[in-house]
């Protein structure tokens, strides 16, 4: 893992990439492709839901869009 890391450094550009950015990435992901937070929380192994929610899973565009979207049908 620490030679993916280095490159993506060095040769992509991600100066701030680390590991642990996969995770916020993952969690993140599975939620816009609609997995429950029970599961994403289960993935990353938390014990408590909130840590999942607060700190790794994050909005997107896509998921702020959809969501508006879902308001429109009222």
């Amino acid at each position: 893992m620490q030679h993916v890391s280095h490159i993506a450094r060095t040769e992509l550009g991600f100066d701030k990439f680390d590991y642990h950015s996969l995770r916020h990435t993952h969690a993140t992901m599975l939620a816009e492709k609609g997995a429950s937070p029970k599961y994403v929380q289960y993935r990353l192994g938390h014990k408590n839901i909130q840590v999942t929610m607060q700190i790794y899973q994050h909005l997107t565009n896509k998921m702020s869009t959809e969501n508006a979207q879902l308001l429109e049908l009222f």
